[in-house]
């Protein structure tokens, strides 16, 4: 090595370890057999007082990927560094590594395979090489100074066996995840997500008006609690379509444009053009999104928010209107019942011997007034969306990967997961 920024990897710590003969310092999260093992033939070499090795003892280590999956690489080190009265000391949340091997010194960026895996290309460097004398402070820090551990400053606590088997122990209930399937998932987490979009109470057809079963003639309490009085406030057919202003692009009123007309056949439109253009179904009430997507979609559904509210604003009178003919339909076909049965607890509000229409409709319209006010304010439509994260259970479903397969191609999804996954790499080192 001659260059000052430098590519480290498991093959470059291996063969500086191999050169050690008078010192050698081993700080990093964690550590895989190969490494392991370079130390530990080490260990018959290096001055026993002149070996200090540092990692953080910790399951999340091995599921990040900074060391193997099953903890195999620490458990041969603790074992061997026991057999040979060394120690290897913890330090919990180390993720810088170092390695200082004689007149050597590797600080580098230790790699978590959950996320890419090792670097093997020597012009992308994650270390820094220094060949000059170790400078002091880095040497006490380290117990490479003449006071030893006493100015050590990471790894003050010893690892033993029982704290690797509680490690092990973890890992066993909850294993690190194939990291190349971590790595997949990665790729696919950045591309798509989850998309729930809703809209609600936008239909006019859904808006009733509860009325009083006494009102019918029902005077058993029982059968009054049962019987649902509900009268719709319009029909099946009636599809309200008002006149609202044009909404541009920005979800703005443009009082420059023509007016459009508006109405929940209007929101059903929109809503398919929208879920057409962003929107990837994926089966059991699931759909997805494009990263890249998110922003144009959201600015598509505020303009739909807008027209709602406008619509919203413009349907109020209709509505108003709606209840002073539904009252007069009410009226019409109950008037002679409740003149002939009126409801008890009509008696003691009129004054007359015999209620008359006049009385009916007064109490009738009293009667039915907060359920009318309530019918006029719960008319209010609206739009709800909400991301999910995709998951791993997700990625390893073999429905979800033929899903995005069939929607952007077997060939492009396997380019991006070789791109990222960086196996050319490997397959061509398992070839040579």
């Amino acid at each position: 090595m001659s260059k000052t920024f430098v590519s480290v990897n498991d093959t470059v710590l291996v063969e500086v370890i191999g050169r050690a003969e008078k010192r050698l310092v081993f700080i990093a999260p964690g550590l895989r057999p190969p490494v392991a093992s370079a130390l530990i033939s080490a260990m018959a070499v290096v001055p026993h007082p002149a070996i200090h090795l540092v990692l953080d003892v910790d399951a999340e280590v091995s599921r990040l990927g900074y060391g193997d999956k099953d903890f195999k690489g620490m458990e041969m080190l603790q074992a061997e560094a026991a057999r040979h009265s060394l120690t290897v000391n913890h330090h919990p949340g180390i993720r810088i590594g170092l390695l200082i091997a004689d007149e050597t010194t590797l600080i580098y960026s230790p790699t978590a395979e959950s996320i890419e895996t090792e670097n093997r290309q020597p012009d992308k460097p994650n270390a820094i090489l220094l060949e000059a004398e170790l400078p002091q402070s880095l040497a006490d820090a380290c117990a490479l100074g003449e006071d030893g551990h006493a100015t050590v400053e990471v790894g003050k606590d010893v690892i033993d066996a029982q704290a690797v088997a509680a490690v092990k122990h973890d890992l066993a209930a909850r294993p690190a995840k194939d990291f190349n399937i971590a790595r997949a998932e990665r790729v696919f987490s950045s591309m798509l997500r989850y998309v729930e979009l809703e809209i609600e109470k936008y239909k006019l057809t859904t808006r009733i008006l509860h009325l009083d079963a006494e009102i019918f003639g029902v005077r058993d309490e029982a059968v009054a609690q049962r019987l649902a009085g509900q009268y719709h406030l319009f029909s099946k057919t009636d599809s309200l379509t008002v006149e609202i202003p044009f909404v541009g692009e920005d979800a703005q009123p443009d009082p420059n444009r023509p007016k459009e007309k508006f109405g929940p056949l209007s929101v059903d439109k929109e809503r398919k053009r929208i879920k057409k253009r962003f929107i990837i179904e994926a089966g059991k009430n699931r759909a997805l999104i494009l990263r890249r997507d998110v922003a144009a979609f959201e600015k598509e559904i505020e303009r739909l928010r807008k027209r709602m509210e406008l619509y919203r604003d413009g349907v109020q009178s209709q509505i108003q209107k709606r209840i002073g003919e539904i009252v007069a339909e009410l009226l019409a076909a109950l008037t002679e019942t409740l003149k002939n049965n009126p409801p008890p607890h009509w008696a003691s509000r009129h004054i007359n011997p015999t209620i008359t229409d006049d009385d009916v409709k007064r109490l009738f319209q009293e009667d039915i007034q907060k359920e009318l006010e309530a019918v006029q304010t719960d008319f209010n439509p609206k739009i709800r969306i909400d991301y999910k994260e995709i998951t791993y259970a997700t990625f390893v479903d073999k429905d979800f990967r033929a899903l995005i397969e069939k929607r952007f191609g077997k060939e492009e999804i396997a380019r991006i997961l070789e791109e990222h996954d960086a196996a050319p790499e490997r397959r061509k080192e398992s070839a040579e």
